[in-house]
């Protein structure tokens, strides 16, 4: 009898690490969608104060009128917003379809639509990431319409890698990911448009970017996880290069951003089990805690240092853990392989393409 338990949880188990169906992805995305546009919707009605995407929102109104979105966007200025436009003008054209939307309708959309279409990607070979839904970094997410989701969906939808260049940081780490032809001819077609639209906004953003803790002390923070002790960790990656999401946590880790838990939603495209999916879920509240049980904070460098640690020990961590259990294996382009076998690489440094 004990055998028989043991086999139907076995086959349970594997029916749930199997690629679900087309319905249940699609009832998934969906399910994601309504619950991170519901999230924002209650979030965005109980606090109406502006949210980054509010500014892109302006930004996308003030283009379409003929104005520079950067000389109006930052302190004192049109749109009264703490920092000056710090993202790249592509960002703001990718919302101009929102635009004849008020900008509260427009920000609960986008954020449903981001979540749908990451639970979607997702999901194309293990129901695990769909975890995503109820965690803590989706509902940061949805509660500040960020992008992450919707950048995170560029790694299973190859279609939507033009706006990667949105977000240059997170949009680095998901290309490096999956670094196709089609990704990179999406982005730089998108990029050539912007500049067709307007010549000058590289300067202008530039301009913008040096008010940030990148270009200047006291500036705006931005931190890399790998820069703290766990975060360390994700160096070991490197023995596994070759799998795509080894290198999107990797360059994600590295990449300079704000380290909240909303840009820890591309996380969960590691996970390929529903335990993993479960450990990596847990790991997004035991963050959330840590942050919430810290305050309060002086700072936004304090608050922004303790999460990063928090984000790092409970969310990349795990992710490491789980990559390193997988074999060094991936397919590549055919000419870097062809230097892999004529290199004196030792086998476990070359991997394996299948």
């Amino acid at each position: 009898m004990c055998s028989r338990v043991a086999r139907a949880r076995e086959s349970q188990q594997g029916l749930l690490n199997r690629p679900p169906s087309p319905r249940l992805r699609l009832t998934l995305a969906l399910s994601g969608a309504l619950l991170s546009g519901l999230k924002a919707f209650l979030w965005i009605a109980h606090d109406p104060k502006p949210r980054d995407f509010d500014q892109i929102w302006y930004a996308a109104h003030a283009l379409l009128a003929g104005r520079n979105p950067y000389a109006e966007i930052g302190p004192g200025l049109s749109f009264d917003w703490p920092a000056p436009l710090y993202y790249p003008l592509p960002a703001v054209l990718a919302v101009v379809p929102l635009t004849p939307l008020p900008h509260a309708i427009a920000g609960v959309l986008f954020a449903a639509i981001a979540s749908g279409a990451f639970v979607w990607a997702a999901t194309r070979e293990s129901i695990a990431p769909a975890v995503v839904i109820t965690s803590a970094s989706a509902a940061l997410a949805a509660e500040t319409v960020q992008w992450s989701p919707l950048l995170g969906a560029a790694f299973g939808l190859p279609w939507l890698a033009f706006l990667l260049c949105a977000k240059p940081t997170v949009g680095f780490a998901i290309w490096a990911g999956r670094p196709t032809k089609l990704a990179t001819s999406l982005i730089l077609g998108f990029l050539i448009a912007s500049l067709l639209v307007s010549p000058g906004w590289p300067a202008a953003w530039i301009a913008a970017l040096r008010h940030t803790s990148l270009a200047s002390p006291g500036g705006t923070p931005y931190l890399s996880p790998i820069r703290t002790l766990p975060g360390l960790l994700t160096a070991s990656l490197l023995l596994r290069w070759r799998r795509p999401e080894a290198r999107l946590v990797l360059a994600l880790a590295c990449v300079p951003q704000t380290p909240l838990l909303y840009e820890t939603v591309p996380l969960f495209l590691v996970p390929a089990t529903i335990a993993e999916g479960g450990v990596l879920w847990a790991g997004s509240w035991l963050a959330a805690l840590w942050v919430a049980r810290g305050g309060p904070y002086g700072s936004d460098l304090a608050r922004f240092t303790t999460s990063a640690n928090a984000i790092a020990l409970c969310l990349y961590l795990p992710c490491v853990v789980m990559v390193l259990r997988r074999p060094n294996t991936g397919e590549l382009p055919a000419s870097v392989e062809k230097w892999l076998h004529g290199s004196r690489l030792p086998v476990w440094a070359r991997g394996d393409a299948t």
